[in-house]
């Protein structure tokens, strides 16, 4: 159980109860899920080194015991901002982890270091590690198109050419791709994936991942990663395509 998660949406929902001392918030939560105080003690206090959560003291001269938790803004996203939602970094790998076919375990790892570095405000670092987990990925799907595929040989090269960028790569991977659109199924090829895939790659490896100066802001960051968890899973899926329909040793 999550139960970070679980305290999360209890604060979330309307007329809970919110209170601070350990009979009403920490008895109720133990009641619902069978932990023990400290474990609920360190889920809320958590929450509130993370921004999500605070506490109200609910007016002037008020018992401590009737002071509230309360969702901040930001947690009030990550409460009910979706299944994309970056703030909740638990729910955002569960659902990415969940995908069928199975998203490559190292990309996986980037995210949620791409996560981790998103809640921690370091927003630069929370795209670089995107694109790195966006390269994983790609070159994976390369690596299958390239067996699948007779005659891939501009592929093959810039895949086996270390000094080639992973920009260029993926703009060959691309090329090889193009043709191939209008039979692949379920809209793998689609345009707007590709473009998605394009612009991180070229943003955060041939640009902030170099000592340049550029500054990536939050909303930035936070496209990136709403834009990430999609095309990753279309990109394993059509790495999945791929790998079915390469001919057999």
């Amino acid at each position: 159980m999550d139960l970070r998660a679980h305290v999360l949406q209890h604060l979330a929902t309307p007329h809970a109860e919110r209170r601070f001392a350990q009979a009403y918030l920490v008895r109720e939560i133990l009641g619902q899920t069978g932990c023990q105080p400290h474990e609920v003690y360190e889920a809320v206090w958590g929450l509130v080194g993370e921004g999500l959560v605070y506490l109200d003291p609910a007016g002037q001269g008020s018992s401590t015991d009737n002071w509230r938790w309360n969702l901040s803004t930001v947690g009030i996203k990550a409460a009910t901002g979706g299944t994309w939602e970056p703030r909740d970094p638990e729910g955002y790998l569960r659902r990415l982890r969940a995908h069928t076919p199975e998203l490559d375990p190292v990309a996986v790892s980037y995210v949620e270091e791409a996560l981790r570095a998103f809640n921690a405000r370091c927003y630069l670092a929370t795209s670089v590690m995107l694109g790195v987990a966006s390269e994983q990925v790609v070159g994976g799907l390369a690596r299958s198109v390239i067996d699948a595929v007779p005659g891939a040989t501009g592929l093959r090269k810039a895949i086996e050419n270390p000094k080639v960028s992973q920009f260029s790569r993926f703009l060959e991977l691309r090329k090889q791709l193009e043709p191939m659109r209008p039979q692949l199924p379920d809209d793998l090829g689609d345009t707007l994936t590709l473009d998605a895939v394009a612009d991180l790659l070229r943003i955060t490896r041939n640009e902030a991942g170099h000592p340049t100066g550029r500054q990536v802001d939050e909303d930035t960051a936070y496209t990136h990663l709403q834009m990430a968890a999609r095309y990753l899973q279309k990109m394993a899926t059509l790495n999945a395509h791929f790998r079915a329909t390469a001919p057999r040793p």
